[in-house]
This record gives structure tokens, sequence and C-alpha cells, in this order.
């Protein structure tokens, strides 16, 4: 074998080693489209679960959040860790006085879709930016509170 095409096929091995690296970094990297393109979501049936779970909190049903959250949550989101969050954005939120502007995605990772929502909810108080996260049976998989 000549010392050229020894040099041909080592080349051609590793960029078919980077093309594999690059297809399963692309695979794991998260990507996202507007909630309006999605084939596994309805944007109603996201805003109104958000707004559900919003309601909840305001009213303190912690137990029946319970029922809406992905296992993960449910041993991560204690009551106490929820009372934390809403005293870092402020001391009293005050009465709810209404909804703002949202936002809603869909997002890829891997195998899993997930529905992200950023939500204004204005208070007496202070305006609080709420983000979700739903699973595709619509569970709770996150949520985060400025």
């Amino acid at each position: 074998m000549t010392k050229g095409k020894k040099r041909l096929i080592t080349w051609t091995i590793v960029l078919v080693c980077i093309g594999i690296v690059i297809g399963l970094f692309q695979r794991m990297w998260p990507s996202s489209k507007d909630i309006s393109e999605s084939s596994v979501f309805q944007a109603e049936q996201v805003e109104e679960q958000a707004k559900y779970m919003i309601s909840l909190l305001d009213a303190g049903e912690y137990a029946a959040m319970r029922e809406y959250e992905t296992q993960d949550m449910q041993a991560t989101l204690s009551n106490t860790a929820i009372n934390q969050a809403k005293a870092a954005v402020a001391d009293e939120f005050g009465a709810f006085v209404s909804y703002g502007s949202i936002e809603m995605s869909e997002m890829t990772q891997g195998s899993k879709t997930y529905a992200f929502v950023q939500m204004v909810v204005t208070y007496e108080n202070t305006d609080v930016t709420y983000s979700l996260t739903f699973d595709e049976d619509m569970k709770l998989a996150g949520i985060y509170m400025k």
C-alpha cells in the first residue's frame, strides 16, 4: 500500500469518527420550536395547565400539585422549597391581578419532548415570571420563578 493511500484511509476514518461524534452531540443537544408547530402539544392545553399550576401555587394547594408532577418533581419539590422560592421573589405577592405575556415552545432533548412555558403574572405587590416545563403527559417536570 502506498503512503498516499494510507493517508487517504486515515483521513477517511478520522472524518467518519468526527461525523459520528457530531451526530451524537446534536442528538443530545436540546432543540426547540414554537409550540404551534408541535405535533405533541396543543398550545391551549399547555397554557391552561400552566395557569392551573400557578393557581394551585397561589392557593397554597401543594398537595394537589403533586398529582400533576413527574416523579422527579414529587421527590424534589417540597413545600419548604416552594415557600423558599416564593420568598426569594418577594416577601408578599399580594392578591392575583392578571396574567400577562406568555411564551411557549416545544423542546426536544434526546428522546424526550417537553412543553416550556414562560408567563408573567401580576400580583398586587409584584410581578412574577414563571417558567414551567411539562412532559408529554402534561406532568409538571420543572418550575422556576423570578
